[in-house]
């Protein structure tokens, strides 16, 4: 129980907080913390005894000594029901009553006049009047009155109950009526979009039945083939299909109606024109309804882009082929004409160089001069075709790749170098280890011997030529470095040193055929890998040999 005493001079809030409204309210509807009696009176005495009284309910006693104290406390909170005192000083209490009734929130409080004045009837009738439920005079039996007020306590309980259930009510069918306003304007939404698309969309949309004829499409239709809705309702949509792509057509007409899932295809339909487009199929059946649901795509631009595509490659395919056989001839042209144009060209040195030997004084300063640019020149063509024999054999022979050794690869073709890097002085650091690749042995020796040599070649005198070797990872590769530190190549150069008789100096600086990189690049091709260069002029190149890894090594 918890009592609240307002004092009557000077009037001002209570002291102690009012409860909240909210919580007291529902303490009181679930048994809780009780309802609000107000006990209206300006002796504390009689407070006293009617707090004495009613305390045993349990309920909240809440106590004002005038008649504004107690107007002050209604505005605040709501009472079940109040005990007013009818001779108070200021307001009494039939006035307090009048005042009581006329505000709206509070003209239904149960008021019982508790009084120890006259009992007149006029009194009693005028208590009456004014709303009151009771009119009790003292000497007050506790008994009575706790029934009198355990009553209207019920009773608000009950209102409350009510008010309670009355609102939950309410709640719940806002909250279906809300729902099911929800539903229709998401229906009706759906509907709309459902209709805007089916109008509106650019592909082509249909439904049809388990016969094959289309009960309702849109649009779209009729501007890709021509027919008008109903027209296409009029017959089945295989009598469309092209000739040879009915058979297909109806066998996934059947897939449908047996209940297969969502199914895509492809075909060629008459346009009222008589000619035919393709169209791109998504079908999906609905065995309940024996309906099926059609949504369709004009692809004749993709078709006909993929069939120029396809005789395109077939063209390509076909010149491949003809180049590869044209190669094939040139590369047997040439290793025959390399091979059988080494004969009379060794004759012509032994005839130029006897001619020398034997009739130098003959011959004179001028002939002498002749006779020693014959030798020279069939020097240059013979090591010329010797290069060319060896770019043949790398090109046409049957290359059988397994596991290399690098290190026996690396001293085979530092020995094929051996005499030059003796004479110029060179210095070659191999960096271990070295990993292991898959290739051909002798063309790597080959490869490898071609770039030592153009790093011995190209050093700009007096310097040393400096070689390093080394190997590095990528991606599953192995590159093979070869560094120089000679005279370089310009940027402009790089991306074609490795053709085919390409040289950027003349013989009379640097001797060379022009053939040594163009065999570097063909037998990379040949192993399934790839070569390349770094260089500044000045400083050195940077030549890499890249080749598939020994993986079983590793």
């Amino acid at each position: 129980m918890r009592t609240v005493i307002v004092p009557s001079k000077p009037a001002a809030p209570p002291k102690e907080p009012l409860p909240d409204k909210t919580k007291m309210n529902g303490a009181a509807r679930s048994g809780g913390k009780g309802v609000n009696i107000l006990l209206v009176d300006d002796r504390d005495d009689k407070l006293l005894a009617l707090e004495a009284i009613l305390s045993t309910l349990g309920q909240n006693l809440v106590k004002a000594r005038s008649g504004k104290d107690a107007l002050r406390w209604l505005l605040k909170e709501e009472f079940a029901v109040i005990l007013l005192d009818v001779t108070m000083p200021g307001i009494d209490g039939f006035e307090t009553a009048s005042l009581i009734r006329k505000r709206p929130s509070t003209e239904h409080t149960p008021i019982i006049f508790v009084t120890s004045v006259s009992a007149s009837e006029t009194n009693i009738y005028k208590g009456y009047s004014l709303g009151a439920v009771d009119y009790i005079l003292s000497p007050i039996l506790p008994d009575v009155l706790r029934a009198k007020v355990s009553v209207f306590v019920e009773l608000y309980n009950r209102a409350e109950q009510i008010k309670e259930q009355s609102e939950r009510l309410r709640q719940a069918e806002e909250r279906e009526h809300q729902r099911r306003l929800a539903e229709a304007a998401d229906l009706l939404d759906r509907e709309t979009k459902r209709n805007r698309f089916f109008t509106l969309s650019l592909d082509l949309l249909a439904i049809a039945d388990f016969s094959g004829y289309i009960l309702q499409s849109n649009p779209a239709w009729e501007s890709t083939l021509g027919y008008s809705e109903e027209e296409l309702k009029a017959r089945s949509g295989l009598d469309l299909a092209h000739p040879d792509d009915y058979q297909s057509m109806y066998a996934k007409f059947e897939e449908l109606k047996q209940g297969t899932c969502t199914t895509y295809f492809e075909g060629r339909y008459r346009c009222r024109d008589g000619t035919y487009k393709w169209l791109g199929w998504t079908a999906a059946p609905f065995i309940s309804d024996k309906l099926i649901y059609i949504f369709a795509r004009d692809i004749t631009r993709r078709k006909e882009a993929e069939e120029k595509v396809q005789n395109l490659n077939q063209e390509l395919n076909n010149q491949l082929s003809a180049l590869t056989e044209t190669n094939r001839q040139l590369e047997a042209f040439n290793y025959s004409i390399s091979h059988d144009l080494r004969a009379p060209l060794r004759s012509m040195q032994c005839f130029a160089q006897a001619l020398l030997d034997e009739c130098a004084s003959g011959l004179g300063p001028e002939g002498q001069d002749y006779a020693e640019r014959i030798i020279k020149s069939s020097h240059y063509m013979d090591a010329l075709l010797r290069d060319l024999l060896q770019y043949s054999r790398v090109a046409r022979s049957e290359l059988s790749l397994s596991p290399v050794n690098l290190d026996a690869v690396i001293r085979d073709a530092l020995d094929q170098n051996e005499k030059e890097i003796i004479d110029k002085k060179a210095v070659v650091e191999i960096r271990n280890p070295l990993a292991s690749v898959i290739g051909h042995p002798m063309t790597l020796v080959q490869m490898l011997a071609n770039l030592i040599g153009n790093a011995l070649k190209f050093v700009q005198s007096p310097a040393l030529p400096l070689i390093k070797i080394y190997t590095e990872p990528v991606d599953g590769l192995v590159r093979i470095w070869v560094e120089d530190n000679g005279i370089g190549i310009a940027p402009e150069h790089q991306g074609k040193i490795f053709d085919l008789f390409v040289r950027l100096h003349s013989n009379s600086s640097y001797s060379g055929t022009g053939v040594g990189l163009a065999i570097v690049q063909k037998g990379a091709e040949r192993m399934s890998g790839s070569v390349g260069v770094s260089s500044k002029p000045g400083i050195g190149s940077r030549f890499w040999i890249e080749l598939p890894a020994n993986l079983s090594k590793a």
